[in-house]
């Protein structure tokens, strides 16, 4: 589990409750690219082996093989790397305060999002398709009260649990902001009606 003393700008009395990330099945096309980029260079140099023997034989024509064999790997796993560090850094986060979404992107930049659980006013998950009723991930979109924009949870696994877990978190919150309101109303009025107190004892002395 995740330190909440790791997020920014960490709340009092903050517990974390969850991190998501997308389903592990979203990056399966990257990993048969990985396999498919590591098997390729070796089929192509048994290929040109098996049709002209005597190529590698020649010196300069094994430079350029060997040049663009490492261009390719590098770009390649450039890309892959890219992409998956997409598919891990981006995150969501839930603690009994507070939903963040972290967006990675590209290499260096990095979107920060939250949202405060006592503004949530709906939570729908979405389980779309085959793979993904089997393999229960789908979408959580969370409604803000006074907001049309969704915030929205991509592909994370048994989204109809976390549908219900921030639905609880969200009324628990709801309830000790109501009660610290009432707690403000409560002393507010109050200290105006000692003052009131005061100001007309002060009009009664002689």
């Amino acid at each position: 589990m995740f330190h909440v003393n790791k997020l920014p700008g960490a709340l009092p009395d903050e517990k974390p409750i969850g991190l998501y990330r997308r389903h592990p099945i979203t990056i399966l096309a990257l990993i048969i690219s990985f396999v498919i980029v590591i098997v390729l260079p070796f089929a192509a140099y048994l290929f040109i082996l098996i049709l002209h023997p005597t190529y590698y034989l020649n010196q300069q024509l094994m430079a350029v093989f060997v040049m663009f064999g490492g261009l390719f790997f590098l770009f390649v796993i450039m890309f892959i790397y890219q992409n998956f560090l997409d598919y891990w850094l981006d995150m969501w986060i839930v603690t009994n305060r507070r939903i963040m979404n972290i967006e990675q992107n590209g290499l260096f930049s990095r979107t920060t999002s939250e949202l405060r659980l006592y503004r949530v006013q709906d939570v729908t998950a979405k389980v779309d398709g085959f793979v993904r009723t089997m393999l229960d991930f789908g979408m959580v979109f969370v409604q803000t009260a006074g907001e049309k924009e969704y915030f929205t949870f991509e592909d994370v696994h048994h989204p109809n649990e976390i549908a219900k877990k921030i639905l609880e978190l969200a009324e628990i919150d709801r309830k000790e902001h109501l009660d610290e309101a009432m707690e403000a109303i409560e002393s507010t009025e109050i200290e105006h009606h000692n003052a009131i107190k005061e100001k007309t004892a002060r009009g009664l002395e002689p």
